[in-house]
């Protein structure tokens, strides 16, 4: 039985309620051609003195939750662009004093590992922020899969002053969709998504702005959620879970 490799996945949200979701790419060994929320594997480099370091606002001093935020922020950079990040002191970045073509070239080099996340920060004096950054659930791919992962999902709303990209190497057509809309063109098959975005799309389309939606990620509890395989090869949650998550 495969080992389950930890994960970390954004649900980038903005007003009206949309999230945004990218297609996989079709040589993706995981969720080929799916639309799903950015995110991927944890990275040693994540959980380095280094990327510590350079992580603002967390309560936590859990070195596995910092690096479960730090992996976060850096697959959300990758991945779709957007930086959450801040300075030393807590203040926002300022678009005006972002040179977003050097930003884009450091995205690459980060995106290839080239740049460690941690360096990049570093040589802009920025730091990860955790406050961005809003738990929301656990999920592991069930033992019948091949590749499973051990996935914490964030809520995060997208910087204003942001330009959200898919990365066009790993996902490609990024959108930004209601929760709504995403679940009705997914039963018109007319949008590939997997279980578990199924699953959370249909959770957060009970809500109808992103207030609410964060405050209630603040006060819910989270349950690891391991899907079934049912006989018909599909997944299954336990009915008693539907809903409670």
């Amino acid at each position: 039985m495969p080992i389950p490799r930890l994960a970390a996945t954004v649900i980038l949200m903005r007003t009206p309620f949309e999230v945004y979701l990218t297609r996989r790419s079709s040589s993706s060994a995981f969720a080929a051609d799916a639309f799903v929320f950015p995110g991927g594997t944890v990275q040693a480099q994540d959980g380095s003195l280094a990327a510590l370091a350079r992580v603002h606002g967390s309560n936590d001093d859990d070195a596995a939750s910092r690096t479960l935020m730090v992996a976060a922020a850096r697959e959300l950079f990758e991945e779709a662009g957007v930086l959450l990040a801040c300075t030393k002191a807590g203040y926002p970045l300022e678009a005006g004093r972002i040179n977003e073509e050097e930003i884009a070239r450091e995205r690459t080099g980060v995106r290839s590992g080239a740049l460690p996340f941690a360096d990049f920060l570093a040589s802009h004096d920025w730091y990860a922020d955790a406050r961005a950054l809003a738990p929301f659930s656990h999920w592991i791919t069930p033992s019948s899969e091949p590749r499973r992962y051990d996935t914490h999902f964030f809520l995060a709303v997208a910087p204003a002053d942001q330009t959200v990209t898919a990365d066009r190497i790993e996902t490609h057509d990024g959108r930004w969709i209601s929760p709504g809309e995403a679940l009705a063109r997914h039963r018109a098959r007319r949008l590939h998504l997997v279980y578990p975005t199924i699953k959370h799309l249909e959770r957060l389309a009970a809500f109808s702005d992103l207030e609410s939606l964060r405050d209630f990620a603040r006060s819910k509890p989270i349950y690891t959620i391991e899907p079934a395989t049912t006989m018909e090869g599909d997944f299954s949650i336990p009915a008693e879970m539907e809903g409670a998550w």
